[in-house]
């Protein structure tokens, strides 16, 4: 038995506690919640520590507290009262750099403004906080004190905001004093909207937000403007907390220091370039702070110098810079800080006749002085030449420890700036001209340079990740909140392989749960997102492996992400996570107690590609589709892990891709044809220019799919422009094919990956064409792309970013794993064409009912296709395909596989 200081001292070394946490959420039988909901968790006391701190306010008040915010803030804005557009309108907008829109965004922000700095002031008040009076120093005055009866004594208290700001708090209190003085609002409309913010303000403070962080994340997401273009979705706290405990593992401190060593952590640099709510940049502090307390520093200490130099949160917008200012100096309200590091960035178009372009003018390797200097009088009361250029250096590439972001995912052309009439939707934000978008655009390619990992198509995401690569020390970590596209799409290849080549110890979580809101870790984007962090090597090597975490659902809590995250650390050092390509194994399950909440396999990485092993339930499935990539299929179900070869390769090794859509029918900026047709409704049964363009899923149930479009060849008045388009018209025609491969596959809808028309067709949007040198090799194909292991393959490749879909663009077919055709002798290409016609008037069922247990089993059409296929083409066993065996357990595991149903 232990006692006494052995005791202490064991308690202090075990990493074997074992802990459940209760928490009161409402007054019935059922009004109490344990994590873990079966089972005991397990670690320190450290663990244990930081839990009860998060403990400390449960999510649900805080979800009430920003309810009480979010009423407050809309009941304000309506006192406002003035007429949108209008000078005092344009006044108030003017403070937060934006426009008066007529949904009234603008306005609510300027309440969250004021609410925040009359929040903010309480708590200084209430912390004895003093600043400088006519006789000396003297402690801020509560906000109470500045009513006198029904009178609001307004000129006192924004004297007393200036007396605040001489210590600074600058982000917090400039733009609200200013918003609250007499050349923006009336005085009677100021007493009102003081009124009602403050009961508001109280209500908060009675209820603990000044000791809760995740409180004004939560309603930013109600009142972010521009959010369409600037796509500046809020982070969830419950991701932040699971991303910032990943990033900031407890046995590694960032700098190499110590815990407990504050001068080491007071030098570390964390820096968040697109820090919107500061839910991020927050949840990294916290983390850090607390453990630094728990290992004996002192956080109140440590506050100052993090806030001066250690914590950098930059925006394009001013309320964004102000709300993170306002949860990172919560943290010790009465500490202060000069908050020199949090920055409203320069964008759109300078007073000097050049643009900026936010924080991504810090991808050069030479920041300018000017937009340092720029941002920093916005939201920093102005610096002294000296004090600016020690910022500039401060920013500059490889000297940050931490960089943690959710960036923008807006793309800078494409479809949605078609939809909105804007020609760059990355840029459009705050109603830029298109002529400054343009701008912006070529000083973007100039910033990044040569070696640059951004591209159109991925959006100005891929290069914020870029930024972050060059703002990190050697032996920092990289962590992000990315659409779940970086991970398969083309246009983000060059970031994949950054990732490869600069880091290790990678990890990628995403989650698999149906529906696009549930694999998401922001609030509101629609789409599945991962989270990725990683550590930059000190010496430069490639990692060329990566582990891949798959949640069974979103984060429900902040308090079960601690948990997960510190599981996961846990599984992380133990370096006995499955691997991909070891047999068929499944994954390694992640618990939370007795229940599996996630899993993860061990993964190398591709020279080139996407990385697959993301959102996928099953981690067998994934072993299948890896082995069957490389030529070999794994009989399910085989104790010996039997493996039957198969010639697999590239549908660019014999075959080439059709055009991209545009190149058909589309028009230049200018208004030149770049594609040579028009395309038509069908209206003749012979058209000359057959196309086979958008779906139409039941009309796409059989083999044989009929062409829904014709081309008509554009008419151009000069004649030598009009011969340029009849030889595009010429070459186009050219690639006219009988087969066509989906390029936008709804798995939940759609019965073919490839559809076959009676003649040959020029391919569209939605089926583009894959051109065969030898047509007889058609049939085996689309047999085979059709056929379960053909769907297994399109679906471990493909962008499955939203629910239910799997998506591949054009330039991505040719690398398309799938049957090599070429191996097939003269005999088994006719045996496919003999099937393919006994197949022909069959009607297939959506690939999600592939199987379906409520239906009896396997879709009979996509079963037969099967055996044609493995069986009489390939000659293979005809026991693959008998009921219960091989083939049928991989239609169950597909059928139940979350991004193939979509719920």
């Amino acid at each position: 038995r232990l006692s006494g200081a052995a005791l202490r001292d064991a308690i202090r070394a075990t990493d074997a506690l074992e802990y459940a946490l209760y928490t009161h959420v409402r007054d019935d039988e059922r009004g109490r919640e344990r994590l873990p909901e079966a089972g005991w968790l397990r670690g320190s006391v450290i663990d244990l520590a930081m839990l009860v701190h998060r403990a400390a306010t449960p999510a649900p008040r805080v979800e009430a507290l920003a309810d009480a915010l979010a009423e407050g803030v809309d009941h304000a804005a309506e006192l406002f009262g003035f007429p949108f557009g209008g000078e005092r309108g344009a006044a108030l907008a003017g403070v937060l750099g934006q426009t008066d829109d007529k949904g009234g965004q603008t306005r609510r922000m300027a309440m969250t403004v004021l609410l925040n700095a009359l929040v903010f002031h309480e708590a200084l008040a209430a912390a004895g906080f003093t600043v400088r009076g006519a006789a000396g120093e003297r402690a801020v005055r509560p906000v109470e004190r500045f009513w006198d009866g029904p009178a609001f004594l307004r000129l006192d208290l924004l004297a007393e905001w200036a007396a605040i700001l001489e210590r600074n708090y600058w982000p917090i209190f400039a733009s609200a004093r200013e918003m609250l003085g007499p050349d923006v609002m009336p005085t009677e409309t100021a007493a009102r909207i003081a009124h009602r913010l403050w009961r508001t303000a109280n209500r908060l403070v009675q209820g603990g937000v000044t000791r809760s962080h995740d409180l004004t994340g939560t309603v930013f997401q109600r009142l972010i403007a521009d959010r369409a273009f600037l796509a500046t979705y809020y982070t969830r706290p419950e991701a932040a907390a699971l991303l910032a405990g990943l990033a900031l593992p407890a046995d590694r401190p960032p700098g190499g220091a110590d815990w407990s060593d504050a001068e080491t952590l007071a030098s570390v640099q964390i820096g968040d370039f697109a820090c919107g709510t500061g839910t991020l940049l927050s949840a990294a502090y916290q983390r850090l702070s607390l453990l630094h307390e728990l290992h004996g520093g002192d956080a109140r200490a440590l506050h100052g110098p993090m806030m001066a130099h250690g914590l950098y949160g930059l925006d394009v917008l001013n309320i964004a810079v102000h709300l993170t200012a306002a949860m990172l100096a919560g943290a010790q309200p009465d500490t202060p800080f000069d908050g020199e590091c949090l920055l409203t960035m320069p964008y759109g178009a300078r007073d000097d006749g050049n643009v900026a372009i936010g924080s991504l003018d810090l991808l050069a390797a030479e920041v300018q002085p000017g937009l340092i200097g720029e941002a920093a009088a916005t939201t920093a009361g102005g610096r002294k030449p000296e004090d600016v250029r020690d910022l500039v250096n401060r920013v500059g590439h490889g000297r940050f420890d931490l960089v943690i972001m959710n960036p923008p995912f807006t793309r800078q052309g494409g479809q949605e700036a078609d939809r909105k009439g804007v020609g760059n939707a990355a840029f459009a934000a705050f109603n830029t001209p298109r002529v400054i978008q343009d701008a912006m655009q070529t000083k973007l390619r100039a910033v990044s340079g040569p070696e640059r990992l951004g591209s159109g198509n991925a959006g100005v995401a891929a290069h914020f990740a870029d930024l972050g690569m060059r703002k990190l020390r050697r032996g920092g970590s990289l962590a992000l909140v990315l659409p779940l596209s970086a991970m398969s799409g083309s246009e983000w290849e060059a970031t994949r392989r950054a990732f490869g080549d600069r880091f290790g110890q990678i990890t990628v979580l995403t989650i698999s749960a149906p529906g696009n809101d549930q694999c998401s870790f922001s609030a509101d984007t629609g789409m599945a997102e991962c989270l990725v962090v990683a550590s930059r090597y000190k010496s430069e090597r490639a990692q060329e492996r990566a582990t891949f975490v798959v949640l069974r659902r979103q984060p429900p809590s902040t308090l079960w992400s601690q948990a997960l995250g510190r599981e996961l650390d846990r599984l992380l050092k133990d370096e006995s996570i499955q691997r991909l390509e070891d047999g068929l194994a499944g994954a390694t399950p992640v618990y939370l107690g007795d229940e599996a909440v996630a899993h993860a396999l061990d993964c190398p990485l591709p020279d080139r590609g996407p990385w697959k092993m993301v959102g996928v339930r099953d981690g067998e499935l994934a072993q299948v589709a890896y082995q069957l990539e490389r030529g070999a299929l794994p009989i399910l179900g085989s104790p010996a892990a039997e493996y039957l070869p198969l010639p697999i390769t590239r549908i660019g090794d014999f075959a080439d891709r059709g055009l991209y859509s545009l190149d058909i029918t589309g028009a230049n900026a200018d208004g030149t044809p770049r594609g040579p047709f028009h395309r038509r409704k069908l209206t003749s049964g012979a058209p000359t220019y057959p196309m086979l363009w958008a779906h139409d899923a039941k009309k796409e149930r059989g083999l044989i799919v009929a062409p829904d479009s014709e081309g008509q060849i554009k008419s151009i008045d000069a004649r030598s422009e009009q011969q340029t388009v009849n030889e595009k018209a010429d070459r186009i025609q050219a690639t006219a094919t009988r087969a066509h491969y989906s390029g936008d596959l709804r798995f939940n809808s759609q019965s073919l990956i490839v559809a076959m028309t009676e003649q040959p067709c020029i391919g569209g949007m939605a089926w583009p064409s894959i051109i065969f040198e030898n047509t007889e090799h058609e049939y085996a194909f689309a047999l085979w792309s059709n056929s379960t292991l053909g769907l297994l393959l399109h679906w471990w490749t493909a962008n499955k970013t939203q629910s239910g879909r799997g998506r591949i663009s054009v330039t991505g077919h040719t690398r398309i794993p799938t049957l090599d055709v070429r191996a097939l002798s003269p005999e088994q290409h006719a045996r496919a064409r003999e099937s393919f016609e006994a197949l022909r008037n069959e009607r297939f069922l959506p690939f999600d009912q592939i199987y379906d247990e409520e239906n009896d089993g396997s879709d009979p059409a996509r079963a037969e296709l099967d055996r044609a296929v493995l069986v009489d083409v390939l000659g293979l066993p005809e026991s693959l395909c008998a009921d219960g065996g091989p083939l049928e357990t991989l239609r169950r595991k597909l059928a139940a596989e979350p991004q193939v149903h979509g719920g």
